[in-house]
């Protein structure tokens, strides 16, 4: 309670001066409204998002480039602030697909929605930060100490994994809950001796607090990486076979593009959805700490199981955390079949 209140105090009182308009890999953006993208009379698809670039960057690309409607869908895209409420929108039947980030690994190993593609893999997305002065120079120092995240985050799940490689129990931590931006604002602010973030906010931490180190991040630890999907409405997905081929297939398209000119594509990106949110070069920067494959090496990767493995490692530290109630092996919510018929034919 006592870090709690000195967050209250400070994210209401501090000046407001960080940048802090940024992409969030979990959904600290506000819920934006609805965006038509696709082939007038096609097939409509209502596909709800996270903004951020491990989450909607092909999405965004397609859309200006034109391969949704070039295979004859019509996407209704609306952007959501949390992978909480748009999980809670898939669930309910408001959205057939939702696109998130860490929580692909939460929802869905509790029944709601089927995973059929990954977008991106985030390998060291996730950051550990200390306060000059601190003390704290690992992950085994912050015992007794206040530490900051947004929990059920990629942050979340690495500074889980982090406490756990020290063999510090999370128990003796002071873990305060908060969005990434007043997060931010409170370990800037002097209110906790560390932060467990993600790019590209650790920029904001060193434009603000200078002396600030960076001790640890999740690419340390291969199985704190995270992998972002897409999933779709659980009775959506049982009667639309044919329409989330059809999506999978166009998706294939703007990755070809993509991975052809990255550096082009990003700019068009950043043109079309990211202006007044982040910079270009803020988004350069953060694509570096992700993985992105081309056709052939996501075959690969979901033909030999590392799509599953990304995925249930994510799970298993849910599960840990209390946030998913048991172990569900990834593959009874994520069918790669489709996947890899689509690829092959693709890749024909």
């Amino acid at each position: 309670m006592r870090s709690l209140r000195r967050l209250r105090v400070l994210t209401t009182g501090l000046a407001t001066g960080l940048a802090l308009t940024l992409v969030s890999a979990c959904g600290a953006l506000d819920e934006g409204g609805e965006t038509d993208s696709g082939a007038e009379g096609g097939t409509t698809v209502k596909i709800g998002y996270l903004h951020t670039i491990a989450v909607d960057d092909k999405l965004w690309l397609g859309q200006v480039d034109g391969q949704w409607a070039d295979h004859g869908l019509d996407l209704e895209v609306t952007e959501f602030a949390t992978g909480i409420e748009l999980s809670q929108a898939l669930a309910g039947g408001s959205l057939d697909v939702a696109i998130m980030g860490g929580v692909t690994s939460n929802f869905p190993a509790q029944g709601q929605g089927q995973i059929f593609m990954l977008n991106s893999i985030e390998n060291a997305t996730a950051r550990l930060w200390a306060a000059p002065g601190s003390g704290i120079k690992s992950a085994a120092d912050l015992e007794g100490k206040t530490v900051v995240t947004t929990e059920g985050t990629t942050a979340d799940i690495f500074l889980h994994r982090a406490l756990t490689e020290a063999g510090v129990d999370r128990k003796d931590v002071d873990v305060v809950n908060a969005k990434m931006p007043d997060a931010v604002q409170a370990f800037v602010g002097g209110s906790a001796d560390a932060i467990a973030l993600w790019v590209p906010f650790d920029l904001r931490v060193q434009e603000a607090m200078p002396d600030a180190v960076e001790i640890d991040d999740a690419g340390n630890y291969p199985d704190a990486a995270v992998g972002d999907g897409w999933i779709a409405n659980n009775d959506w997905y049982a009667d639309n076979e044919d329409t989330v081929r059809t999506i999978i297939d166009a998706w294939l398209d703007v990755n070809d593009d993509f991975r052809e000119d990255p550096e082009g594509s990003l700019e068009t990106v950043h043109a079309e959805a990211y202006e007044g949110a982040a910079t270009l070069e803020d988004l350069q920067y953060q694509v570096q700490s992700q993985t992105d494959y081309t056709a052939e090496e996501w075959l690969a990767a979901y033909e030999d199981g590392t799509v599953l493995d990304v995925v249930g490692t994510a799970e298993q530290a849910y599960v840990e955390l209390g946030g998913v109630p048991e172990y569900v092996e990834p593959s009874e919510f994520f069918d790669t079949s489709l996947f890899i018929e689509q690829a092959k034919a693709h890749l024909e």
